[in-house]
C-alpha cells in the first residue's frame, strides 16, 4: 500500500548531513550490477555501504565479538578525516516501488 508513502504538504526535515553534503569529483562510477560490488578494502561482497560523497564502497561494521562486516566503510570515514558522513546500504534503494 503506497498511501503511507504519499507526499503531504508538511515540510520534511533535512538531515544535517545531507543539507551540505560535499561531493568529490573523482569519476567513480558504481556498477548497476550488484555482483560487481565489493568492499574496496577487504574484497567482501556482502553488507556493503556506498559513501554518497566519494563513491567509496566499504564493508559494514564489525560487531563487538569480531563477527559481522569488515569495517571498511567506517574505516574509510575515519581515514578521510570524517568529512564524508553519509552512506547508504547497497541494495536497499531501488527504482521499483511496487
Amino acid at each position: 500500500d503506497l498511501s503511507a508513502w504519499e507526499l503531504d504538504d508538511e515540510p520534511k526535515p533535512v538531515s544535517k548531513y545531507a543539507e551540505s553534503l560535499p561531493f568529490v569529483e573523482n569519476c567513480v562510477k558504481v556498477s548497476p550490477n550488484h555482483s560487481d560490488w565489493k568492499c574496496e578494502k577487504s574484497g567482501d561482497k556482502e553488507n556493503l555501504w556506498l559513501n554518497l560523497s566519494d563513491g567509496f564502497i566499504g564493508g559494514g561494521r564489525k560487531n563487538w565479538d569480531g563477527s559481522g562486516g569488515s569495517n571498511g566503510a567506517l574505516d574509510h570515514f575515519l581515514e578521510a578525516g570524517e568529512k564524508y558522513p553519509l552512506v547508504v546500504k547497497l541494495g536497499t534503494i531501488t527504482e521499483d516501488i511496487s
